[in-house]
């Protein structure tokens, strides 16, 4: 069944917005009279401004807002280059046991780009976690519990979505039920659920049961759940300071789960066996569960706290080190960190007082890490307050959507910001033309070798892999960055790929290929598998 699910006033917005809509992907030839040199293609993504203005080649644009059949609180890039959105119903409440949507970027901004169909598993993913697979799937953990009044409740349910079938399926479900859950996947295959709400505190059901998720569990494929006793904590992912909500935490270097908690205190997980959980010495300064953070490369973590500071955790050695970086020009309750094609890190959304207008933020900034310095980007038409997210996508830019359910605004549309690095450095504000990339490997193993064919006069500058995303509730624990050492003879570019699957997390990642001018390729997605797994 397809339907677009939009309420009338998106179908309006969507078809006002349909004759600037840039549906180039693939093209060899830019639009307008200026000639395209060889070897380069255009395509500047699904909703482009006509112009991005004479600061574009600085902060970057943001085209057009279009509608959405959902409030998309929860992204994930898939790996043919859709997105994966769900959420509320199609008025903008809670309610996504209802239905979910997929978003095909390269078919506009238009209700045509969006395949809505009825979630039939009887599971309410709203505020679930979720995570992109090697094997191409996503998995879904946990929810709300639509059954029992109130809501914002926890269900225990494990689902399945197959972008093949473009089917979403109950699978088998968790020991504990749980709501607000990190989703942390393993080079092994396992999954480590953490967190999440069993019972509201003020439910009458927690006389019975704890309020919150302190023992954490693991999947093996094949094996199922089992339950993490040993490594049961309050304060690492439990009713400690809401420690439950959406635990920050990310596959360490050493190959256990690291967590950053709100308060800023640091454990480690090992997710073998029983589990072991060690709380670590060092801190990071407090904050709350409503600010963004992201590995923006492997063991490294920028971390916004309270009070408008940030810092980089880095824990790639024996013991975390926190540095302070540079404060971001506005403290931002539910905004979002995106981590870029070139590895800088671009922050959005939010307000200074959590989810209400009158300090909302519309303008946004870039965190660059070689220098840790904030710059001002590109300004929005619209709020991303709470239940708003990020997310990369394939060509470099940046989908932004949502916000609501509640909030004072039911955001269902987005807008598509569009980076500096894709407009010309001339101050004309049209797009740069894009590098080529003729052929690209589809998968390669983690230590192998990465061969990529270039167009004729592409001189390659940087080549780099960025992890497909996933976000919800100001938190994308998939994405990660690695810039690669090349090679390049006439057309063709060789790399080695680092062989620690600990940090070359097996699953999707982008390939991008920047030029001489700091342009990048459209963004090529490849599987990285473990060494033993690569033919």
């Amino acid at each position: 069944m397809r339907t677009s699910g939009v309420p009338r006033r998106a179908h309006l917005t969507a078809l006002l917005l349909m004759p600037l809509l840039a549906a180039c992907h693939g093209s060899s030839e830019r639009q307008g009279p200026h000639p395209v040199p060889r070897g380069l293609v255009t395509s500047q993504g699904p909703v482009a401004p006509e112009n991005g203005g004479a600061r574009a080649h600085v902060e970057g644009a943001f085209g057009p807002t279009f509608g959405w059949p959902v409030v998309p609180i929860h992204m994930v890039l898939l790996p043919d280059q859709r997105v994966l959105a769900y959420g509320t119903d199609a008025s903008g409440r809670q309610g996504a046991h209802l239905h979910y949507t997929v978003w095909d970027p390269r078919g506009g901004g238009g209700p045509e780009a969006f395949l809505t169909l009825p979630n039939v598993t009887g599971t309410d993913i709203f505020c679930a976690s979720q995570s992109l697979l090697p094997d191409g799937t996503v998995t879904l953990l946990g929810g709300d519990d639509h059954s029992r009044k109130p809501l914002n409740n926890g269900n225990p349910d494990m689902n399945v979505f197959d972008p093949r079938r473009n089917e979403l399926r109950k699978a088998e479900g968790m020991a504990y039920a749980r709501w607000y859950p990190t989703l942390v996947v393993m080079p092994s295959g396992d999954r480590v659920a953490l967190g999440g709400r069993i019972r509201d505190a003020g439910s009458r059901w927690t006389f019975y049961e704890r309020a919150a998720a302190s023992t954490p569990e693991a999947y093996t494929p094949g094996s199922g759940w089992r339950t993490l006793d040993a490594a049961a904590s309050d304060r690492a992912y439990g009713s400690r300071r809401e420690s439950y909500y959406y635990p920050r935490a990310w596959l360490a270097p050493a190959g256990d789960v690291f967590i950053l908690g709100h308060d800023g205190r640091m454990f480690t997980l090992d997710p073998r066996g029983p589990g072991r959980l060690r709380e670590l010495s060092v801190t990071a300064p407090p904050s709350r569960e409503r600010v963004p953070v992201a590995m923006f490369e492997p063991g490294r973590i920028l971390a916004l706290r309270d009070g408008r500071r940030a810092v980089v955790v880095d824990i790639n050695g024996a013991e975390p080190v926190v540095r302070e970086t540079g404060r971001p020009q506005a403290e931002r309750q539910w905004g979002n960190a995106t981590v870029l094609a070139d590895g800088q890190v671009w922050l959005n959304g939010g307000s200074v007082t959590p989810n209400e207008l009158g300090d909302e933020h519309l303008d946004s900034e870039i965190w660059n890490p070689a220098t840790g310095r904030w710059t001002r980007a590109a300004r929005a038409a619209q709020p991303r307050l709470y239940h708003s997210a990020s997310l990369l996508l394939a060509d470099g830019s940046v989908l932004t959507g949502g916000g609501g359910a509640p909030g004072p605004l039911i955001q269902l549309n987005g807008e598509i910001y569009f980076p500096p690095y894709l407009f010309l450095r001339d101050g004309s504000g049209r797009f740069a033309p894009r590098p080529a990339v003729v052929e690209a490997p589809t998968q390669a193993g983690a230590g192998g070798e990465l061969r990529v064919s270039l167009g004729q006069g592409v001189k390659a500058r940087r080549l780099t892999l960025v992890r497909m995303g996933s976000v919800t509730h100001s938190l994308n624990h998939e994405q990660r960055f690695f810039a690669l050492d090349f090679s390049q003879q006439g057309t063709a570019l060789r790399a080695r790929l680092p062989a620690d699957a600990n940090q070359l997390l097996p699953g999707y990642w982008l390939l991008f290929v920047f030029d001489e001018q700091g342009v990048p390729s459209l963004g090529r997605p490849v599987l990285i598998t473990n060494p033993t797994v690569a033919g």
